[in-house]
């Protein structure tokens, strides 16, 4: 089996400007070089920004995603987005589940596994937020056997083993420090272990799993010590050019790549 490719996530939620985006990719490419063959990175910016970043990163090894998508079917939802909309716009991504989606959208797990597979029909590859909710902190190995079967229903083996998961504790969202390695460690794992029981070890071993909350450049090299964890994902971090490059230079070196 092919050795996973590493992955890096930036979430610019609701920041960036169209201006501000294509200032950061001209900055962005330049500061990453040629690490970006090597890494696969995803930017997810606001709907705003989605299709003049496209083409910016025409022929670029840097691909899009969006934040969310609408999975309903018809046009009648104004307000709204399609997947279908989402890919017309450039995109390769969709992220799905994010907590602050959850605790604006009362957002359930049957919720993020409709949009996924709404994002499967598009020919989009989502990128599936999960982890333990704060008040879970002490018993995350039971919080994720919980969710894991309601975001994966419907699954085949092949749409499984094309899935990223962002491994991201409720808890690390916005705090001065991440996760202990430990706890990434440990989260990152339960998963993988959760998907070989599931689909076995081949599909297992394709999907990537990484892990966002808080991430910088400074303790990037600690979060990555596991085989389990493939990557990281950036929010504040994400919206720097030279920081985000950083990461995902991290990324590289801790995955032997340079």
């Amino acid at each position: 089996m092919a050795p996973r490719k590493p992955l890096a996530l930036a979430n610019w939620k609701m920041a960036m400007t169209i201006s501000e985006s294509l200032a950061f990719i001209g900055k962005f490419r330049i500061a990453v070089s040629n690490l970006a063959g090597s890494v696969n990175v995803v930017i997810c910016p606001p709907y705003t920004g989605l299709y003049a970043i496209s083409q910016e990163l025409t022929g670029a090894p840097v691909e899009l995603g969006a934040q969310n998508l609408y999975a309903a079917r018809g046009i009648a939802h104004t307000g709204e987005i399609s997947a279908s909309l989402l890919a017309d716009a450039g995109c390769k991504w969709i992220m799905l589940g994010h907590w602050e989606t959850r605790r604006l959208r009362g957002e359930t797990d049957t919720d993020v596994n409709t949009k996924m597979h709404a994002g499967f029909q598009a020919g989009l590859r989502p990128i599936l937020m999960m982890g333990e909710a704060a008040k879970e902190r002490d018993r995350v190995a039971k919080a994720l056997a919980m969710r894991l079967p309601d975001l994966f229903a419907g699954c085949g083996p092949e749409q499984a083993a094309r899935l990223a998961i962002c491994y991201e504790p409720e808890w690390t969202i916005g705090a001065e420090q991440p996760a202990s390695s430990d706890a990434i460690a440990a989260g990152c794992a339960f998963i993988r272990r959760w998907i070989e029981q599931e689909y076995g070890a081949d599909v297992a071993g394709q999907v990537r799993i990484i892990y966002g909350g808080s991430v910088a450049p400074e303790h990037a090299e600690r979060l990555l010590v596991s085989p389990d964890v493939d990557g990281l994902g950036a929010g504040r971090m994400g919206r720097d050019p030279i920081a985000f490059a950083k990461i995902v230079r991290v990324i590289a070196t801790v995955k032997g790549l340079v």
